[in-house]
């Protein structure tokens, strides 16, 4: 196995982090947390993922809409709204879409924003590019085929699809709340913009056989619950280039190198806090040094910058459970040679999703 690099922010920077218990958020004493951004309105709410383009930083805003894109009960609203902000953290433009927005990224190549909406089901994607004209900003894209109809397609997997990340011009979306087993994992999607069809295809299975990252030993994946992706920057070492997938109930991460190559490899790795299972959302590592760890806390409806001693390939993970006992929301570093979990910011109401960014 890659020897992991000496890892991550350092213990002596790391003392000091307060309890759970804490009014607002708390980092170790190097670390400096503020509040970036908040809800453009009163009746926007409910932050969850974040993305970067151009500079500038994307939040989709839930506003109570259910997983399958059902209307929010108390205020029957049935679209989610895409907020972009500038350097100081106001809103220069939104979007409304229709549907729950649960995952977005930045696509350089594209110069857009992809956001997918409906994690469960009824499930479809937008590409919003804010420097076209206003009519041709947002493009609405149909899954084919979709990840809930019949069949026996692998990418038909009776779910949704969730978190998106851009590797090497690949588009790579999460397969999540499947209901059949054997099925994709993660889609790789195709845009077509001339139809507005997302043509699908499967990047690995639920059930395919990986490499444990802690013992070496062959083992097959028995995926339930993929949600949260991410890029591993070339500069974090172990797992640089690969792409992660998180499986949130299964309480760990699989990494894939080699994508798009016709030759995938897997190495699943299990995650563990204070000795006992854990389970996280968004998982993050710093590109380079000097960088500023966004994080959204959707029960504060607030986005929170962080900023302090950051080195490449330093990790980060929003921590929603240990075992099944529901735990105090925190962002943890995660050490990816040991999968160890380790409380960072702590006092958050619902940590959600994370950005490293300028």
């Amino acid at each position: 196995m890659i020897s992991p690099k000496p890892f991550l922010i350092s213990a002596a920077v790391l003392l000091g982090t307060a309890g759970v218990a804490n009014a607002r958020p708390v980092a170790p004493p190097a670390f400096t947390v503020k509040v970036f951004a908040g809800a453009p309105n009163r009746a926007t709410s409910g932050p969850d993922d974040i993305a970067a383009l151009n500079g500038h930083v994307f939040v989709g805003w839930q506003n109570g809409i259910g997983p399958k894109g059902q209307p929010a009960p108390k205020t029957n609203k049935t679209s989610s709204l895409l907020v972009e902000y500038g350097h100081s953290g106001r809103p220069v433009a939104k979007w409304s879409l229709v549907g729950k927005v649960d995952g977005i990224s930045g696509d350089p190549g594209l110069n857009a924003v992809i956001a997918t909406v409906n994690e469960d089901g009824n499930t479809s994607l937008y590409t919003i590019k804010p420097n076209a004209s206003h009519s041709h900003q947002v493009t609405h894209y149909k899954y084919s085929p979709s990840p809930d109809a019949s069949g026996k397609s692998p990418v038909i997997t009776g779910g949704g699809t969730d978190d998106v990340t851009v590797v090497g011009g690949k588009i790579l979306i999460s397969a999540s709340a499947p209901t059949r087993r054997g099925r994709a994992a993660a889609f790789l999607a195709r845009l077509n913009s001339r139809t507005a069809v997302a043509k699908l295809s499967s990047a690995f299975a639920d059930d395919a056989r990986a490499i444990d990252g802690l013992s070496g030993a062959n083992v097959k994946l028995s995926l339930t619950d993929p949600d949260s992706n991410a890029a591993v920057p070339t500069s974090a070492g172990l797992y640089g280039g690969d792409f992660m997938l998180d499986g949130q109930a299964d309480q760990q991460l699989v990494f894939a190198h080699g994508l798009g190559s016709g030759h995938v490899s897997l190495t699943r790795l299990l995650l563990n806090y204070n000795g006992k299972r854990a389970g996280v959302d968004d998982v993050r590592w710093a590109q380079s040094t000097g960088q500023t760890l966004y994080v959204v806390d959707a029960g504060a409806n607030k986005i929170y910058s962080v900023r302090g001693p950051f080195s490449p390939g330093d990790a980060v993970a929003a921590m929603d459970s240990v075992g099944t006992k529901s735990f105090g929301t925190q962002v943890a570093t995660l050490n990816p040679g040991s999968g160890e979990l380790t409380p960072f910011i702590t006092g958050l109401k619902a940590a959600k999703g994370l950005l490293f960014g300028p």
